[in-house]
C-alpha cells in the first residue's frame, strides 16, 4: 500500500470516525459548520480481517500486518484532528479474536487513541442510531435494521432514535465464504447448506422480533448495497425482495464460479462475498418473513457520529 509522507491538516472543526470492520476498514472524516455536515474524507480498505481467522479463531500474521498496513494510513489522517472529535471501533472479528492483543496492543501504538472495542449489542445499538438518524420514514414508524457485517449481522427493531430489541449474531459474509464457499464454486449444495446454517442460527430469535413487528424493513450493509448497484443498473426501484433474491442466487449458480461473477453495475471489489451475503439474507427473509428491504445510507459510522456530535433530527 503506497502512503504519502505528508500529513493532512485538520483542525478541530473536523470529527473522524474510524470502523474497523470484518470485511473491510473505514475512516470518515467530516467537518462541521453552523450545524451542518460535510463530508470531506473517506477511505475504505477491503482488509477481510474475518478471512484471517483460523479454525482456533486466531488471527494469521498476514492479516495482523494487513490490518496495521490500512491503520497506519488512517493514522496520518488522525494527526490533526483533536482527541475528543476522534471515534475508534472494531467489532465482530476482534471480538472473537483470541489473539486480539497481539493486533489491539500494535494499533493503539500507532493511532493517536485506543480502539473501543464494540460489544455486539453497543454495535447492533449503534448501526440503528446510524440508519435512525438518516431514514427520511416517519419518526412513528417501527422499523427492522438488517446489517451483515464480515463476521457478525446485526438485526435491530427500534422507533425513532430507540432501539427496542437489539442483538447481533455470529454470522457473516466473510466467514461464510470461507466456510461454504471456500472452494469457490457456486453450486445448489453450497448455497443449500449455507441459507440452512444461516437460519438455524437466526431461528431461535424469529419469533421475538416478528411479535414486536415493524412498518418498514432496511438494510444497511456491502451485501445490500451489492444488490443495490444491480437494481440500479437494471433501472428498478432500490427495493430488495425475496423474489429478486432468489433470481440474483440462480444467477450465481449460473457463473459457477465466484471468480466468473460479472453482474452488470456491481463493483468488482464485492464479488467475492456476494453469495455469502446473499445466503445470509435469504435465511433472513425466511426467518423473519420480510417482505421488502430498502437501503439505508447510514450505519455504523453515521451512528458513531451522530453520538460524537449530539445531533438529533
Amino acid at each position: 500500500m503506497k502512503m504519502s509522507n505528508k500529513t493532512p491538516q485538520y483542525d478541530e472543526q473536523h470529527y473522524a470516525v474510524v470502523d474497523l470492520g470484518s470485511n473491510s476498514f473505514h475512516l470518515l472524516i467530516i467537518r462541521l459548520s453552523d450545524n451542518e455536515i460535510c463530508k470531506v474524507k473517506k477511505v475504505k480498505r477491503k482488509v477481510r480481517l474475518a478471512a484471517g481467522l483460523n479454525e482456533q479463531l486466531e488471527l494469521s500474521t498476514d492479516a495482523i500486518v494487513n490490518g496495521l498496513e490500512c491503520i497506519s494510513l488512517f493514522a496520518k489522517h488522525l494527526a490533526t484532528i483533536p482527541l475528543n472529535n476522534i471515534r475508534i471501533v472494531a467489532t465482530a472479528t476482534l471480538r472473537i479474536a483470541k489473539n486480539r492483543d497481539d493486533f489491539l496492543s500494535r494499533a493503539n501504538e500507532i493511532l493517536p487513541l485506543d480502539i473501543k472495542l464494540l460489544s455486539g449489542e453497543q454495535e447492533a445499538e449503534t448501526i440503528y442510531s446510524g440508519v435512525a438518524h438518516t431514514c427520511k420514514d416517519s419518526y412513528s414508524q417501527r422499523r427492522l435494521v438488517v446489517d451483515i457485517g464480515g463476521a457478525s449481522t446485526e438485526l435491530i427493531v427500534g422507533q425513532g432514535f430507540a432501539a427496542n430489541k437489539a442483538i447481533s449474531l455470529n454470522l457473516g459474509c466473510v466467514s461464510f465464504k470461507e466456510k461454504y464457499f471456500a472452494n469457490g464454486h457456486l453450486t445448489d449444495k453450497n448455497f443449500l447448506a449455507a441459507i440452512n446454517a444461516a437460519s438455524h442460527i437466526i431461528e431461535p430469535f424469529s419469533t421475538d422480533f416478528i411479535k414486536l413487528g415493524w412498518q418498514s424493513a432496511v438494510g444497511s450493509s456491502g451485501t445490500m448495497r451489492a444488490l443495490a448497484e444491480i437494481l440500479s443498473f437494471q433501472q428498478q426501484p432500490i427495493v430488495i425482495t425475496a423474489n429478486f433474491l432468489q433470481e440474483i442466487k440462480q444467477t450465481l449458480i449460473k457463473f459457477e464460479t465466484i471468480d466468473n461473477i460479472d453482474f452488470e453495475g456491481l463493483r468488482a471489489d464485492r464479488s467475492p462475498v456476494l453469495a455469502s451475503g446473499l445466503c445470509i439474507l435469504i435465511a433472513l427473509f425466511n426467518c423473519l418473513q420480510i417482505k421488502e428491504l430498502k437501503l439505508s445510507t447510514g450505519a455504523l459510522r453515521e451512528g458513531l457520529l451522530f453520538e460524537m456530535l449530539s445531533i438529533d433530527n
